[in-house]
């Protein structure tokens, strides 16, 4: 037939744009860009004396997105509890989050401990993610900082995320410069998921201390696969993200945070969101 050639390509057209749709939903692995926004803890817990006293905190951490996939839009939310015991150097927490994508609803918990002496630090997580439908069944985190020259730390870490389409590790070398109450950090990160290519991204971020009441923090990561969103070769999908934030001292032991974060990849995924968090201490 004489329409037989054209109505074939149309129906691989078709197939095809179901195959991609099929897979970028499959493959959405955007904890990648948590770790990255994520600010490194302060070694001024090594300081930590015999006689101090212990302490418990408790962290609430809310953060709404909107979120443009492709020709969808809708909403990412998260909403983290996290409660934590600091004695001496040894500061070990547990979290629970729900994660909110578009109409599904995933959980995870997450135990973890951070270990500091005076020129080093251990970080040491593993959780578990139920009622899956996109975020990872088993984590891990593992991390380890020495100083390299005085107020300058290098670094090291690893993050191994299983997912049912596949396991996720990274490697992200970098740099930490302490000063005063502030630092700035650098990271070069690796990712390789099973059965496809290697990615590259780079994260600079910081933590200034503006007053006794005030902080300010910042940063930027660009590379290769940040969320991983339609599941492409790794050149296809590069983007970047900026992300700000202002703590403040409400009172003795009780922090505020409100942050933004706008974040792009290719070939189309953005994502925009704000934060709120509060910190107590007793």
């Amino acid at each position: 037939m004489k329409g037989e050639p054209r109505f074939k390509i149309s129906l691989l057209a078709v197939s095809f744009l179901a195959f991609f749709v099929s897979r970028g939903y499959a493959a959405e692995q955007a904890e990648t860009e948590r770790l990255m926004r994520r600010i490194t803890p302060p070694l001024a817990i090594a300081e930590q004396k015999e006689g101090v006293k212990d302490q418990y905190y408790l962290d609430a951490y809310y953060e709404p997105s909107d979120i443009v996939q492709g020709n969808k839009t809708g909403h990412w939310n998260e909403i983290t509890t996290l409660f934590g015991y600091l004695h001496r150097n040894i500061r070990g927490y547990l979290s629970v989050s729900q994660l909110e994508r578009f109409d599904n609803k995933d959980y995870t918990a997450n135990f973890g401990t951070y270990i500091t002496f005076k020129d080093s630090y251990i970080h040491e997580e593993i959780g578990f993610g139920w009622l899956v439908d996109y975020i990872y069944k088993l984590q891990n985190i593992a991390e380890y900082g020495h100083r390299l020259y005085k107020n300058v730390f290098w670094q090291v870490g690893y993050n191994y995320r299983g997912y049912a389409i596949g396991d996720t590790h990274l490697v992200y070398p970098g740099l930490i410069y302490y000063f005063g109450d502030s630092y700035m950090s650098a990271d070069y990160g690796i990712s390789f998921i099973e059965g496809r290519d290697t990615a590259h991204f780079g994260t600079f971020k910081g933590d200034f201390a503006i007053t006794n009441f005030l902080h300010l923090s910042g940063g930027i990561a660009f590379g290769e696969r940040l969320y991983d969103i339609f599941g492409l070769d790794a050149r296809q999908e590069v983007g970047y993200i900026l992300f700000t934030g202002a703590n403040v001292n409400v009172y003795k032991g009780i922090n505020f945070r409100i942050g933004y974060s706008y974040g792009e990849e290719a070939p189309k995924f953005i994502k925009r969101s704000v934060d709120f968090a509060l910190s107590t201490k007793f």
